[in-house]
This record gives structure tokens, sequence and C-alpha cells, in this order.
């Protein structure tokens, strides 16, 4: 199964999985599955579901043993650097500076943030 990613900006989280034909997607702490085992060829778009609180199913296309689900990808905002990581403490205990996250650290998790803002398509 392939799940073409459209990215979408929202507070919610979204997990894919697939077993065979069967699609697992989980909002938060709901989850619910769409089974394209006995689904005939052709495109589907009207997704609803009764479990998560939203459906982030926009369409799907079975051909043969071909399977292509799009569906949303949902990301946080964007990360901002932490400049208050480590706290540097004097003799007697207290805060007296911060390190800063290192800018490789901060890098990171900017390269990976920007990825999820961008359309993709994955196999399950």
């Amino acid at each position: 199964m392939k799940i073409r990613i459209i990215p979408q900006r929202s507070d919610l989280g979204v997990k894919y999985s697939a077993t065979e034909d069967v699609l697992t997607v989980e909002v938060g702490d709901r989850v619910d599955t769409f089974d394209f085992t006995d689904a005939p060829d052709g495109t589907f778009d009207e997704f609803t579901s009764e479990t998560l609180p939203v459906c982030p199913i926009l369409r799907a296309r079975k051909d043969g043993d071909a399977l292509t689900v799009w569906a949303l990808g949902w990301y946080g905002p964007a990360p901002e650097r932490d400049h208050q990581q480590t706290p540097v403490r004097d003799d007697e205990g207290e805060i007296v500076d911060f390190i800063p996250e290192p800018l490789e650290q901060f890098q990171a998790r900017l390269d990976e943030w920007q990825a999820l803002t961008q359309e993709r398509e994955v196999t399950l």
C-alpha cells in the first residue's frame, strides 16, 4: 500500500500503519481502520470515521493489487531553538546561565519538520 501524504498544519497528530489492504489510522488516542480488501478497482473519495475526531483520508485508488491512499499528514509549528536547554550552576547550585541547544541538534529538528511540510509518498 502506498500513502500519498498531503501536508497540513495542525495541532493534531496522525499515524498510519497497514497490514495488506487494511489501513489503520491513529489520531491521538483514537484508532480507526479502513479495509480495502474486497474493494473493487476504482477511486473512492467519500471517507468518514465515527471514531476519529477528523477523518484524514482524502481518497483511495485500487487497481488490481495496487492500492494508493491520499491522506493528510499533519505537522505542528516550526521548531524554535532552545536557548535555555542546559542550565549552568554556580558552586551554590544556583542557575547562573544556560548553554543553548547545539546548532546541529536544532538544524536536525528543523530539517525533520521541513520534511513534514512536503508532499511525499510512503510505502506501508
